[in-house]
């Protein structure tokens, strides 16, 4: 997956401003796990990541504000990459972080993911990050896993429902599931609660 992100045309001083058009741009994901927000609790399971580190050793405090560098991330996620960059000379072996806005770093370019939800590499990149985010976490995989059987199974009744006739019941306990699936596939969005937005409920 590769995300686009919008052109803005007004900047803030405080990068948490930027988090409505953040959600939308990364498609209410985390940037490196790609877990929707609906499996996190909602907005609340997710900050603002600053992909070249606002801390640490190769710090950037003069991205701090630029969109360009904020990235929609699970709690997680962000927690494990921290101030984590690499050094210069890794970079360009390319020991660095997965960037899921450019279209070269496709999360499918540099990694596989098995039925199982566990993820092999196919490049340095994808190694570094999966080390450096722990994105093979047991959590992880069970919910990767679950995913494509949801998807595997979504996929089957529409064919059945487009094959075969059922009787009324059926149909109807079919056409259930099939809404039930799609809602896990296609996760509604929830604002957060007026009551969190006034007591500056932000990450």
């Amino acid at each position: 997956m590769v995300f686009t992100r919008r052109v803005i045309t007004r900047t803030y001083a405080d990068y948490t401003r930027y988090r409505p058009a953040l959600r939308q741009d990364f498609l209410y994901r985390c940037a490196y796990c790609l877990r929707h927000e609906y499996f996190l609790g909602g907005e609340a399971g997710c900050v603002i990541d600053h992909h070249r580190p606002k801390g640490g050793l190769y710090a950037r405090p003069d991205l701090l504000t630029v969109y360009q560098n904020l990235y929609w991330c699970c709690h997680e996620c962000n927690g494990n990459k921290g101030d984590t960059w690499p050094a210069p000379e890794q970079y360009t072996a390319g020991q660095r972080f997965l960037d899921p806005c450019k279209p070269e770093d496709d999360h499918n370019l540099h990694w596989h993911v098995a039925d199982n939800g566990t993820r092999t590499a196919l490049t340095t990149v994808g190694t570094y990050t999966i080390a450096k985010l722990v994105l093979d976490r047991e959590g992880l995989n069970y919910h990767r896993q679950r995913l494509m059987r949801w998807e595997r199974e979504y996929a089957e009744l529409v064919a059945a429902l487009e094959a075969w006739e059922f009787e009324p019941t059926m149909q109807a306990l079919l056409e259930a599931r099939l809404t039930e699936l799609r809602t896990w596939l296609e996760p509604p969005v929830f604002p957060r609660s007026k009551h969190k937005q006034e007591r500056g409920g932000i990450s």
